[in-house]
């Protein structure tokens, strides 16, 4: 089955869609979570996004280095 057709059949049965990211408060909690040693696992199923969005917070707040740019 085509990705589109999944997501339109979703949106006709008002699935909401997944969350993109943190706002400027959840980011503030996470960062006070990592700070507190919760691991970003941890911080993420907390705030209902994956690792990778409590990652991208703790690089913009400076808390650990861009992993992705130390690849290049």
């Amino acid at each position: 089955m085509h990705r589109a057709t999944v997501f339109s059949r979703l949106r006709r049965r008002n699935v909401p869609n997944r969350r993109p990211g943190l706002g400027i408060d959840e980011k503030a909690e996470a960062v006070r979570l990592a700070r507190a040693r919760v691991s970003m696992r941890a911080v993420g199923r907390r705030m209902g996004v994956d690792r990778k969005a409590v990652c991208a917070a703790l690089v913009e707040a400076g808390l650990i280095a861009d992993e992705s740019a130390s690849s290049s």
